[in-house]
């Protein structure tokens, strides 16, 4: 499922099931996924038994990283024991900075990685609902500072539009926070938005909507960053 620009009552449903939507990936011949709980993100947890049962089945045949409703130490932690790789926090962290370091400290900072959505300089929180008087550079340095090694920068306006990522503040979030630990999502078309990316300096992209629209090959997966 995917969203546009981040906004309710847009998902654009590829897979019913979503174990059949992990196989997809599987047979394209991703070595990692990428998966978001957006009801998690609204605050629901109708999903956690399913998330579960998708990490138990998958996680030995291919490495999760999930995200989404992720508000404690606690639920982090269960979602390792059932066998994800990496998980993705951007709430918890933003609302509650004082968090990072003790998740840091359980999990080791190669595990997490920390979520800035953004819109308009702004971070957005809570499924992308709330708006937070924060600048996502501005914050990314102050947890840098406090061991973060992995962020990811999303760019909500250009999320599930197909028309480019958000070239000029990447660029930005590099000069502040260094190449190799930037990880960007919004707007990927094709392949040559991946090679940009990639000779900027980010240390992945995450893309959904351009595989499953086959505006980019699968085969990308043998080439990525």
């Amino acid at each position: 499922m995917r969203l546009y620009r981040g906004l309710k009552g847009t998902e654009i449903v590829y897979y019913e099931n979503p174990i059949d939507a992990i196989k997809f990936w599987m047979r394209h011949g991703a070595k990692r996924i990428h998966l978001i709980d957006l009801d998690g993100a609204w605050g629901s947890k109708i999903n956690n038994t399913l998330l579960e049962n998708i990490i138990e089945k998958t996680g030995e045949k291919v490495k999760i990283q999930i995200g989404g409703g992720i508000r404690s130490i606690e639920s982090a932690l269960k979602l390792f024991d059932k066998g994800v790789d990496r998980i993705i926090v951007g709430t918890l962290a933003i609302k509650n900075p004082d968090s990072i370091p003790k998740l840091i400290k359980t999990l080791g900072a190669e595990k997490i990685i920390i979520a800035l959505d953004y819109k308009k300089d702004k971070i957005l929180i809570e499924g992308w609902e709330k708006e937070m008087d924060k600048s996502p550079f501005e914050f990314a340095k102050k947890i840098i500072e406090l061991g973060v090694v992995n962020i990811l920068f999303t760019s909500i306006e250009a999320d599930g539009t197909l028309s480019g990522p958000d070239f000029s503040n990447i660029k930005r979030m590099l000069k502040n926070i260094g190449e190799g630990r930037l990880f960007v999502a919004g707007g990927v078309r094709n392949k040559s938005d991946v090679l940009k990316l990639k000779n900027l300096g980010v240390a992945g992209v995450i893309i959904g909507k351009a595989i499953y629209e086959n505006k980019i090959s699968s085969s990308i997966f043998q080439n990525s960053i």
